[in-house]
């Protein structure tokens, strides 16, 4: 028993809870169960950045302009690992950004480019800024071809302060692999409840998945939530707004 992990020791609770009809359930709350992923949330998203890899900080040459990202904002930041690799099961996965400003008069786009490994890009779009700094999804259409397993896709989102030269635009990028599914993980997925899942994700060291589930029910893990901005540094935007970016 010491050898399980803290989830496989609920997991096994569960069951002979199950099994020998013995009334602990009531006791075993969905919040105790993710009590000890907060930690481990936030150690997995810790990763070492490999030498030579960037971090998914903003870059480019019109970062510190004042009309377009203020030098005193958070940085355009992609929610990967810290050593820019995150990883997915999903045939059409959902990305997830910081964006440091929202819409004005001058600046009102930003834009989004998925490379497969040869740098070429697959799909470019253009998506309407939202109206105040925050968390933003991009969402894979699934019109699009699916992610292939086994291979590492490039995101780089670039805000549009200067239309007419890119080079300008700060810009930030990172990678995405998608990886198969284990069927200790299926197994696991069919266990939890639809809230619970990215305890499994998580541990299964999935990002995507983990942040896109997170995300759903940040209200009732709110601790863990919490802890996870707090390794981008972006604890005090929590309790803001979450919005997807469309074309």
């Amino acid at each position: 028993m010491n050898g399980l992990s803290n989830y496989r020791k609920s997991i096994l609770i569960l069951i002979l809870t199950t099994v020998l009809s013995v009334p602990l359930l009531s006791f075993y709350t969905p919040q105790a169960k993710a009590e000890f992923l907060g930690k481990q949330i936030g150690n997995w998203f810790r990763r070492e950045r490999k030498q030579g890899r960037p971090s998914g900080r903003s870059r480019g040459g019109a970062i510190r302009d004042e009309s377009c990202i203020s030098r005193n904002s958070k940085p355009l930041t992609a929610l990967v690992p810290k050593d820019n690799l995150g990883t997915t099961i999903a045939a059409h996965p959902t990305f997830w950004f910081y964006l440091p400003l929202g819409r004005s008069q001058t600046v009102t786009q930003v834009r989004f480019v998925l490379l497969n490994e040869n740098q070429t890009p697959i799909l470019v779009q253009k998506m309407t800024l939202p109206d105040a700094p925050g968390i933003v999804s991009v969402k894979l259409p699934e019109t699009e071809q699916p992610l292939e397993v086994g291979k590492r896709y490039k995101l780089h989102l670039q805000v549009l302060c200067d239309q007419s030269d890119f080079s300008r635009n700060p810009w930030v990028s990172a990678w995405v692999e998608r990886i198969e599914e284990s069927s200790e993980l299926v197994w696991q997925l069919e266990t939890l409840s639809q809230s619970e899942q990215y305890l499994a994700f998580a541990e299964h060291g999935i990002s995507q998945e983990a942040l896109t589930q997170l995300v759903q029910y940040r209200s009732i893990y709110s601790e863990d939530w919490r802890n996870l901005l707090a390794y981008f540094e972006l604890e005090e935007v929590a309790n803001s707004g979450i919005t997807q970016l469309n074309p």
